[in-house]
């Protein structure tokens, strides 16, 4: 079933923006049935009613919690890459289940933050949901300093640190860690005043991803991988 974006105005789905260009593209018609998502934890069976050149107009059908979102809180702390490869961990971790990405500003960032990412990145994971049926897009936030990540911690189960200088992967117990923090660095990495301030920090457990250093954006979607998968997310 055809899926689409749109605002819940009483027992109807208002489809409009993008989404409506996307229906026009797919050649939906009045009286089709389609699945609607928006932004909350249901999903919306609709038949649509009215096409305009400035919204669809769709009647719910049916209303059910959608199964396909994460179960878990799990949030990536990303060290701020260059736009492409922030788009594409967007796009990645909305597929595997990720909730929320807080891009941060260290040492040795290359990029620049620029409110207009945020935007362009929420409308890359709405699309996303799409593709994979969840109906909750990921959450990415205002990049922020990386002096102010340790605060961002404190009510996590589990904190895990990428650390490309520990080379051993670790076995971790995820039983009953149900709020997990992830921290990749940027492009650039860290530097040893940064690295000091992790290694330190008893709540933060390093992780290595292997003999190989990964590339930022590959790191993130690896280890957001492995870590849906082991809380069965």
């Amino acid at each position: 079933m055809k899926k689409f974006f749109g605002k819940k105005e009483n027992n109807y789905i208002i489809i409009n923006g993008e989404d409506l260009d996307h229906l026009a593209v797919l050649r939906c018609s009045t009286n089709e049935e389609v699945l609607c998502f928006c932004g909350d934890e249901y999903e919306y069976t609709c038949k649509i009613q009215e096409i305009t050149k400035k919204y669809a107009k769709c009647l719910i059908l049916d209303k059910k919690i959608c199964k396909k979102n994460p179960t878990k809180n799990i949030v990536l702390f990303q060290g701020l890459p260059k736009l492409d490869k922030l788009e594409l961990i967007t796009q990645k971790l909305t597929e595997l289940g990720i909730n929320k990405i807080v891009p941060f500003e260290s040492d040795f960032t290359i990029a620049k933050k620029n409110i207009n990412k945020i935007e362009r990145l929420n409308k890359i994971s709405k699309e996303a949901c799409k593709q994979c049926g969840r109906s909750l897009p990921v959450i990415v936030e205002e990049p922020i300093k990386f002096n102010n990540l340790k605060e961002k911690l404190n009510d996590f189960d589990l904190v895990l640190f990428a650390n490309e200088t520990n080379r051993q992967i670790t076995d971790i117990n995820f039983n009953d860690k149900n709020n997990i923090a992830i921290i990749v660095g940027s492009e650039g990495g860290f530097s040893n005043r940064e690295l000091e301030m992790l290694t330190k920090d008893e709540k933060i457990t390093q992780i290595g991803l292997g003999e190989r250093i990964l590339r930022t954006e590959t790191a993130s979607i690896v280890l957001c991988g492995i870590v849906s998968y082991l809380t069965k997310n």
